[in-house]
């Protein structure tokens, strides 16, 4: 399962460009430090799936640091099968990523059954072109190479909203962000709908009343090219604050939804 980094992972890390006929100036990235919960339900499945039931919680902070931005993630689902089988699972990320977009240290931590069975913390640096280094220092010592153009998370989501306005669309970026085999995914985000202020909102919010938001389509892919099909497909909704308001996360033959219950402002440091 992708660990949800950036946009409120989200992952939900992802970069997309309004249509031509939308086209003109982006948004400026004026992150809102906010703290969010999400409710986990299940959503459409597929007639082969084995999947008929899953519930839980997605809980999701982003707060200013002076020097960076910290994200805290906590996901957690029960499934139940046709086949009586029952599993609980889930995981944890914390993560620091330099206002700069060039130092990013990550811990994540994943569950069974409430037990812990693994961990997973490194840190990585990137270049002026997006080359750079990522080392890991659980669960064993080993360093990758990230090409050229890639982007951490947060400065993912920073580059969707400050390119808003741009007329390309889907847009393809390589994000990394620690989780999986190597931590490092392609992620293809195409725009669906563009929504003004003032549209209808999960919850009541003063924090998304009156902002912009966009619906966009996220395909997560391996680094490795002789795959074609997505690891993992998400369709989200974005403010330009960053505030993430639904998720539709895709796993082939079952839709976890995960639908804003709660929202509230972190306080910005004096810096």
């Amino acid at each position: 399962m992708k660990v949800l980094n950036g946009i409120a992972g989200v992952a939900l890390a992802a970069s997309f460009s309004l249509p031509a006929a939308a086209a003109g100036p982006g948004p400026a990235a004026d992150l809102l430090p906010h703290r969010a919960a999400y409710h986990l339900t299940l959503g459409d499945i597929d007639s082969s799936s084995p999947v008929i039931q899953a519930q839980g919680r997605l809980d999701f902070e982003w707060s200013d640091a002076c020097d960076g931005w910290v994200v805290q993630q906590r996901f957690r689902v029960r499934m139940a099968y046709e086949d009586g089988l029952l599993a609980d699972f889930g995981w944890t990320l914390s993560s620091w990523e330099s206002k700069d977009g060039k130092r990013y240290r990550f811990f994540i931590r994943r569950f069974s059954g409430g037990n812990e069975i693994e961990r997973v913390r490194g840190e990585a640096t990137l270049g002026a072109d997006g080359t750079g280094r990522a080392t890991f220092s659980e669960p064993e010592v080993r360093e990758i190479a990230l090409p050229a153009g890639t982007l951490f998370p947060t400065q993912h989501t920073i580059d969707v909203l400050a390119g808003a306005g741009a007329a390309e669309s889907p847009l393809w970026r390589l994000v990394f962000d620690g989780s999986g085999d190597e931590g490092l995914f392609g992620v293809s985000a195409a725009l669906s709908r563009s929504l003004p202020a003032g549209a209808r909102t999960q919850i009541a919010s003063p924090l998304i009343a009156q902002v912009p938001s966009w619906r966009f389509n996220l395909a997560f892919f391996g680094i490795d090219e002789s795959n074609a099909e997505p690891e993992q497909e998400q369709g989200l909704r974005l403010f330009a604050n960053g505030v993430v308001d639904e998720m539709r996360l895709n796993y082939g033959d079952f839709i976890l939804n995960a639908d804003l219950n709660r929202v509230e402002a972190l306080p910005v440091p004096d810096c």
